[in-house]
């Protein structure tokens, strides 16, 4: 209700801001070199304070002062066009290519630089190149756009995608590796914003760039700019997609119950246990006559489904009088494509800027986001496993109509929660309310010399309801007047609600100064910014409920209840600077210093200074580089410099004593105390990472080749983390300075685009390749599958090696001696030390905890007034550790894929498959549940990220429906996986160590954009 009011009040605003003085209205439409409409081109009127943009057709309307007007046509990479009023009405431009496009403005630390000026490494990507995909988190929009930027998606969870941002690889091992996300100037959330309010995204990835971010800045920064509103017309828009959204892969199980029973009674023969299934109840499924009492049930069909998902883009741009507005009004509505998951996002943006006079500019930014998430309280991973777990001997509703749920369906099977009951009744939910807001005054105190002061914060409430319902479950077959076996497994039951805020105000004050004598160019910046943050939580809960409906705490019984509460706060203070200078716009240099003070620190530790610099040189404008003809740019960049991270917890310096522990101090009883439960450092500083970065950026053929690379050394020294001591001791770690970490690494990007009468096209693509390596650790951390070591990637896997498949018990007997009593159809594992017998020792470092390189490329192509745009993403040399539900048979009673039909029996040896068994029972289930290689999977893969197909209708037929534009697109997202990857999604963060997880999504969509 107050998003419509908002939304008639904006209205009725715009439609007074009429201008009605003595002018001249100007209409026209701006085209390209290749006579395609431009959209997003800014038309101005030289001297005034008025300007406008062309819509997606092209079109534009300005009102200029009189005759004598001139507008001025500028767009990014295209060459500025002054076209004089006289006695027209209508102006129509044909933009030109630029030769160069170093005057493109890039948003940067606290500012903005020419392209040209840049002597860091930085990354940009415009918002109307994000939105060329569709996607409920804009975070996703990244991936392969910004190279640096490695971007994993945990899962395609509505709602809860949890992608994984990583800048030049992994930093540390004992804080956190998430870059610093700042938006319109202050730490804000990329999430909580729809794609649509995105005007860019740039990338600082070194030292030079991200230093003046100091103690935040060692992981990188991600700076975001939403868009600004323009003068002139006023322009509503529309956006629309529906996309019918799956998953992009699925296990291939054998739910034939017939194959079920019998496998499943061979492997508990080879596992050394009893036969689970009678000969009849085998016959009873074997081609049975009443299928619908003796099903084969595919349960993935009842948990996986197909969706519509569904998002809205309402919005609203003008202004008059030096005062410009832009408003985004967004909803989305994401189902999932397991049952009982969906998620809904309301989103308001609102930005303002004002120009008062010639000297004070004023602005504002407000960010509103609201969101629900509805899940059953363990999750999607725990719901698949769930899943997976049912055998299909059975459904999840019994067969004689009474809604009853199903556990099981003979009493000698132990039985599995049932998901599709879960789903349905054991629901939690997150209620979401996310508020950022800043203002900003700019004044010019003098020529050259500005001054800025922003103040904002970020607020966050979220409500979450966990609701563990009491269901009874029966048997398949059972009578009308059955008790029920057990009640649904939701772990526990009642009602717990939890209360979660967070305030996180940010200001800064800062002075510009910016000036030019004679070919020399300086620029002086100086500033102080303050941070607090503060969480809080409130939770109460209750246990006992009459009935399933009343989920509320007070419905509940107070005879088993419980309450908790906690808080905790932050705060940083930092002083900044910058300088830069360059010669003839040539010789380039930067300085940056960040000096910070943080509370997680101890008072003598607190502070830190993070200083760096850079030097830039543009070759192709010396004399000796001036007369060849191709070469448009060439730019040699190096930079060093130092940056911090103190994202390490809250307060690890300091001594905490936990209570409710008894001491018998008196011969009477027991007197309550407190006792400390954890070592701490009092010495521990800031840990710093250094980072050596060399780069080229190179134009050729008038700008149609762009290539840009770098090169970096990242060194992260005093890391962070909790010093490793005996058990013992009998209390946890210390957090110490300890340890060092090394990322190098190569970003290479390119971008080639040209025409050919009324086609135009261009096709680029980016490469990164990164290597970790742990420099200094202490002694190896060894764990079931992993290990820590000196001169080795961090988290490396470790694993016996998989040598084959023994096939007789000679093979066995002439063998090194292996563990758990083999058979024929078990493991085989290589004797590594040489000492005939497989121990501990022979577990070896095996590559591919990270991959060698990821790469990205696009092609783009226009004709008249179709448009297409392909685009694909890969990752080499990355490797899976996958095993139990999926890949392994009868996990908890886990369907088995129907590769083990092929499963080694002694009539069939098979090389690539062992003999049946039950996971986790006997010796068989040991030896071949060995961590081995044989369970780490290849997951390099190559994938058609998105394809989009559009149309523009010609303005003249837009016009007719009361429009200025209107676009219509098809679209397809993961569209093709090209990889080895065994069953399902080889994009995946890899510390999960199971082979299910939510899978991502294939969409397929139709969009709209009308703009009136």
């Amino acid at each position: 209700m107050k998003l419509c009011l908002l939304l008639c009040l904006l209205l009725q605003l715009a439609a007074i801001t009429v201008v009605r003085a003595q002018s001249i209205r100007i209409s026209g439409f701006v085209k390209d070199e290749n006579g395609l409409p431009m959209k997003g081109a800014t038309i101005s009127v030289k001297g005034a304070n008025t300007s406008a943009l062309t819509d997606s057709a092209g079109n534009y309307v300005i009102t200029a002062p009189g005759e004598q007007s001139v507008l001025i046509f500028s767009y990014s990479g295209y060459e500025k066009i002054e076209a004089r009023v006289d006695h027209r009405s209508r102006v129509d431009i044909r933009m030109q290519i630029s030769r160069t496009s170093l005057d493109d403005v890039v948003v940067v630390g606290y500012g903005t630089q020419k392209k040209a000026d840049l002597t860091g490494a930085i990354a940009t990507v415009s918002g109307a190149d994000l939105n060329k995909r569709v996607a409920t988190d804009p975070t996703q929009l990244l991936q392969g756009k910004l190279p640096g930027l490695s971007l994993t998606q945990a899962s395609g969870e509505a709602g809860n995608e949890s992608p994984t941002l990583l800048v030049r690889g992994y930093g540390s091992y004992g804080s956190s590796n998430s870059p610093l996300v700042i938006v319109d100037g202050l730490p804000g959330s990329l999430t909580a914003l729809d794609p649509q309010n995105i005007a860019s995204v740039t990338l600082l990835k070194d030292a030079a760039s991200a230093a003046i971010y100091g103690s935040r800045a060692a992981n990188g920064v991600i700076l975001v700019t939403t868009k600004q509103g323009a003068g002139g017309k006023f322009q509503l828009s529309y956006d629309y997609n529906i996309g019918i959204t799956k998953a992009t892969a699925l296990p291939n199980l054998d739910y034939n119950s017939l194959d079920y029973m019998t496998m499943y009674n061979q492997a508990a023969t080879n596992s050394g246990s009893p036969t689970l299934f009678t000969a009849p109840q085998i016959a009873a499924y074997t081609n049975p006559t009443d299928k619908h009492l003796y099903p084969s049930y595919n349960w993935l069909k009842a948990v996986m489904q197909t969706v519509d998902v569904q998002t809205h883009h309402l919005g609203l741009t003008g202004g008059h009088n030096g005062t410009t507005y832009n408003v985004g009004l967004g909803f989305v509505d994401q189902p999932d494509v397991m049952i009982g998951f969906a998620y809904k996002k309301y989103n308001l943006q609102f930005n303002l800027t004002s120009k008062i006079n010639d000297k004070i500019t004023f602005g504002s930014s407000l960010t509103l986001n609201y969101s629900i998430r509805s899940y059953p309280e363990d999750g999607s991973q725990d719901l698949f496993l769930s899943t997976l777990s049912q055998s299909p001997l059975y459904g999840p509703v019994l067969p004689d109509g009474s809604g009853r749920y199903t556990a099981e369906t003979y009493p000698n099977i132990t039985p599995n929660k049932n998901p599709v009951a879960v789903a349905r009744t054991a629901n939690s939910s997150v209620n979401d309310f996310f508020e950022q807001g800043n203002v900003y005054l700019n004044v010019k105190l003098a020529k050259g010399l500005e001054w800025k002061t922003s103040g904002g914060f970020n607020f966050d409430f979220q409500k979450t309801y966990v609701y563990k319902p009491v269901v009874n479950l029966y048997y398949w077959q059972a009578a009308p007047n059955d008790v029920p076996v057990r009640t649904l497994d939701v772990g526990g039951q009642g009602l717990s609600v939890n209360e979660t805020n967070y305030i996180y105000p940010v200001g800064y004050t800062q002075l510009t100064y910016d000036t030019r004598w004679k070919d020399h160019h300086f620029k002086l910046l100086g500033g102080t910014q303050t941070e607090y943050y503060k969480n809080q939580s409130l939770g109460a809960a209750r246990v006992v409920y009459p009935d399933n409906s009343l989920q509320e705490i007070n419905a509940g019984s107070t005879g088993a209840q419980s309450n908790s509460g906690s808080a905790y706060e932050w705060s940083l203070l930092s002083y900044y600077g910058r300088f830069n200078y360059d010669f003839e716009n040539k010789y380039l240099l930067e300085a940056n210093a960040r000096y910070d003070a943080s509370s997680r620190f101890p008072p003598a530790n607190r502070w830190a200074f993070f200083p760096s610099v850079s030097l830039g040189w543009v070759a192709s404008r010396e004399h000796f580089l001036e007369n060849i003809d191709f070469l448009s740019n060439l730019k040699l960049r190096g930079s060093w410099g130092t940056l911090g991270n103190q994202n390490i917890g809250n307060y690890p310096y300091q001594n905490v004593y936990v209570t409710g522990s008894s001491y018998p101090y008196t011969s009477t009883g027991l007197t309550s105390g407190a006792v400390q439960t954890a070592l701490t450092d009092q010495t521990i500083k800031w840990e710093t990472t250094r980072v050596f970065d060399f780069g080229a950026d190179l134009s050729v053929f008038k700008n149609r080749l762009s290539l840009t690379f770098d090169w970096y050394n990242k060194l992260t020294y005093g890391i962070l983390a909790q010093q490793v001591l005996p058990a013992y001791i009998g209390l946890t770690p210390p957090t110490v300075n300890n340890g060092k970490m090394r990322n190098t690494g190569i970003e290479v990007s390119a971008q080639y685009s040209d025409h050919v009468g009324e086609f135009s096209y261009s096709v680029g693509g980016t490469l990164q390749a990164n290597k970790n390596v742990l420099v200094k650790y202490g002694p190896p951390n060894i764990g079931s599958t992993t290990i820590d070591r000196e001169g080795q990637p961090y988290g490396s896997f470790y694993l016996y090696e998989y040598a084959g498949i023994f096939q007789s018990t000679d093979e066995i007997a002439k063998s090194p001696y292996q563990p758990y009593k083999p058979v024929p159809g078990t493991f085989k594992f290589k004797d590594l030390d040489g000492n005939d017998s497989i121990t501990a020792n022979d577990r070896a470092v095996v590559s591919g905890i990270f991959p060698k390189y990821e790469y990205s490329f696009n092609v783009n192509a226009g004709w008249k007034n179709f448009d297409l745009t392909v685009f694909f993403y890969g990752s080499q040399g990355q490797k899976q550790y996958v095993t139990g539900w999926g890949i392994q048979p009868f996990d908890q009673g886990s369907v088995p894929t129907k590769d083990w039909l092929n499963a080694w029996t002694p009539q069939h040896p098979s090389t690539t498959l062992p003999l049946l068994y039950i996971t986790g029972t006997g010796n068989v289930s040991s030896n071949i549940s060995t961590p081995s290689t044989y369970y780490l999977k290849d997951a390099s893969f190559l994938r058609i990220k998105n394809v989009q197909l559009g149309y523009n209708l010609p303005s003249r037929m837009a016009r007719r429906a009361a429009m200025s534009a209107l676009r219509l697109y098809f679209a397809a997202d993961n569209l093709l996986t090209f990889t080895k990857f065994p069953g399902l999604d080889p994009e995946r963060v890899v510390t999960n160590g199971r082979y299910v997880a939510h899978p991502q999504n294939k969409v397929f969509s139709f969009g709209v954009r009308a703009v009136f």
